[in-house]
């Protein structure tokens, strides 16, 4: 796996884990440490009993995991560390009862690369003492490495199939062109106004949003299907074009409330763009949608225009 395969297919990754409720952080969660671990299990809740307050383990090296994936975790310290206590309890009563060891309780937290607040990480130690257990709190980031440090086999198993290759882009087609366009008109739109710059440059708007040469190569080789997309619209409806034009500056919007600030926040945003319009994950549909962000890119309905 190339480097720039390697880059996108994190972005790809933080992507998903913006996007997640609290199954989807979990089966997303225990899918890289199966890849990882293979003496990782998972548990499923049993009726009353529930899971034992543990989502995975080994029972090999006593590594126990419970995923804490609230739908907001600022302002929930008094709730995360009351939670926190009640499921070392709960899993040490249920696994050692039943004659398991458990040597360290990690605690996973769906913090959205935020990080989490200082008295987390004294209870842990708390808990580390009190129960003469290891205690470990794994963020994003961390779940992240283990994900990076995959064979790209699995790295690609875990992001659902493939990681797209702009060198691979190639003519879109008409008909799936189509599939997108109308997976794309099921979204509502804000009422954004049409911004229309004097001279626009593509390269210098790349640049200005500070967009990886990865995200950038697909822009420029989707920029060379701007001939396609021209005759796309001139064979429909005069409000496509129009209707897309909302639905990408939606989408732009929606991204830049959506994900955190980072280093690498603009290229999220694009990933976050292409997750939404994809009605699955052919790379001939990725095509089609590289032109078409391509296309509003240029024209200044997404992104920032420089000055």
């Amino acid at each position: 796996m190339t480097r720039e395969e390697k880059y996108l297919g994190r972005i790809i990754l933080k992507t998903k884990f913006y996007e997640a409720d609290k199954q989807s952080y979990e089966d997303l969660f225990t899918k890289i440490m199966q890849n990882q671990d293979s003496n990782f299990k998972q548990v499923k809740p049993q009726g009353r009993l529930g899971d034992g307050k543990c989502d995975g383990f080994n029972e090999k090296t006593g590594d126990y995991f419970q995923v804490y994936a609230p739908e907001d975790l600022n302002g929930n310290e008094t709730v995360m560390l009351s939670k926190m206590n009640s499921s070392i309890v709960g899993l040490l009563e249920f696994w050692k009862e039943r004659n398991f060891e458990v040597k360290k309780f990690n605690y996973v937290v769906k913090d959205d690369y935020k990080n989490v607040y200082p008295l987390i990480y004294t209870n842990a130690k708390k808990i580390a003492v009190k129960y003469k257990v290891e205690c470990e709190i794994i963020l994003c980031k961390d779940i992240e490495d283990i994900f990076m440090s995959l064979e790209e086999d699995k790295m690609i198993y875990v992001l659902g199939g493939m990681i797209p290759i702009a060198d691979n882009i190639s003519n879109f087609e008409y008909d799936t062109m189509n599939d997108v366009v109308n997976h794309l008109k099921e979204r509502k739109a804000r009422n954004i106004l049409e911004k229309i710059p004097s001279n626009p440059n593509f390269d210098n708007k790349i640049i200005f949003n500070s967009l990886s040469e990865v995200i950038s190569e697909f822009l420029n080789i989707g920029q060379r299907q701007n001939f396609a997309i021209n005759d796309f619209f001139q064979l429909n409806s005069k409000f496509i074009k129009e209707d897309l034009r909302e639905i990408f500056s939606t989408l732009y919007e929606e991204g830049k409330e959506f994900i955190p600030k980072s280093e690498t926040k603009n290229d999220e945003i694009f990933q976050y763009i292409v997750e939404k319009s994809s009605p699955n994950e052919k790379q001939s549909t990725y095509d089609a949608i590289f032109v078409l962000i391509a296309y509003y890119f240029e024209y200044c309905d997404i992104f920032e225009t420089p000055n």
